[in-house]
């Protein structure tokens, strides 16, 4: 993330690192309430639909103040894109966690990183080059280890959860080809404007009324949703994202503790091998971008 407009980038590795952390820990949260919000009968529109309205109530001063020249854009058909890859990828994610083990999940959207750079070469015109073919190649040997095809029952939620991953990965492209063009504001202002309708219509067809022990939980996955944005935001502001980006790793193994607290889910060996591939090929993926990005003018 830049540093704000008139001022030098300011690099604190430790609050970075402590705000990623916090961000990893929320994340983790979140991703849980939503199984057992699941589990208690909540459908994952409802789930969507509540999220956007929380953040909305939170963001509605700044949203205020920059009101009407906020919605002055050229753009607007690329925000709507932009606003339903990411609903999608939201209830494809959020339902994998009803149909496999919140690690399990966790770790096929570790790929959202390969899926981005497809995107990009698509619709950004980024060049794809060698170390990102490599890469992409290591990590699907990952997503192989985790899903082991022709040595175990393929769950459908594994499709879903890399549907997730690659809905996400096209929602963030969009984000990045609009702020080409509209300032950050104006980006969230769209994206509730467009998700609220996309996710009220099915939660109206399909609604359960929460019972009241539902209540809490749905407060603590908004509170965590928003929190987990906050505290990346915070991260990215604080220190390079070469260096707090990888941290985002630590979900795998905080939802494998509470999936085994929380749901009596054990996660398996060959889980925790393919993450690592996953995790190491975007980690070496990163460090090649950066180093070439020390050592000369980006191409992308």
């Amino acid at each position: 993330m830049a540093a704000p407009a008139g001022g030098p980038d300011r690099h604190n590795p430790v609050a970075g690192i402590l705000w990623m952390v916090a961000a990893a820990g929320c994340f983790s949260a979140s991703l849980s309430l939503v199984k057992a919000l699941q589990d208690g009968g909540v459908t994952v529109f409802q789930t969507v639909l509540f999220r956007q309205i929380f953040g909305l109530i939170i963001f509605a001063p700044a949203l205020i103040k920059g009101w009407p020249g906020i919605l002055k854009s050229e753009v607007r058909p690329r925000h709507f894109i932009r606003a339903a890859t990411g609903f999608v990828g939201m209830c494809s994610a959020y339902y994998s966690l009803s149909l496999i083990k919140l690690a399990d999940s966790v770790a096929l959207q570790f790929t959202l990183p390969f899926f981005t750079m497809f995107f990009a070469v698509w619709l950004l015109g980024e060049k794809l080059r060698s170390h990102r073919i490599i890469a992409t190649a290591i990590g699907f040997v990952g997503v192989l280890i985790i899903v082991r095809p022709g040595f175990s029952d393929l769950n459908e939620g594994v499709f879903y959860a890399l549907a997730g991953a690659a809905f996400y990965a096209a929602s963030d492209t969009n984000a990045r080809y609009l702020a080409r063009y509209d300032r950050l504001p104006a980006i969230m202002l769209y994206n509730f404007i467009f998700v609220l309708p996309l996710a009220a219509v099915p939660s109206a067809i399909w609604w359960t009324t929460p019972t009241a022990d539902m209540l809490l939980p749905i407060l603590g996955f908004v509170i965590a949703g928003v929190g987990a944005q906050f505290c990346l935001t915070k991260s990215f502001g604080a220190a390079e994202a070469s260096l707090v980006s990888p941290i985002l790793f630590l979900r795998l193994p905080l939802v494998a503790l509470i999936g085994w607290f929380v749901f009596a889910q054990s996660t398996e060996t060959l889980t925790w091998v393919g993450a690592g591939i996953i995790f190491a090929a975007t980690i070496w993926m990163t460090h090649v971008e950066t180093r070439r990005r020390g050592t000369g003018p980006a191409k992308t």
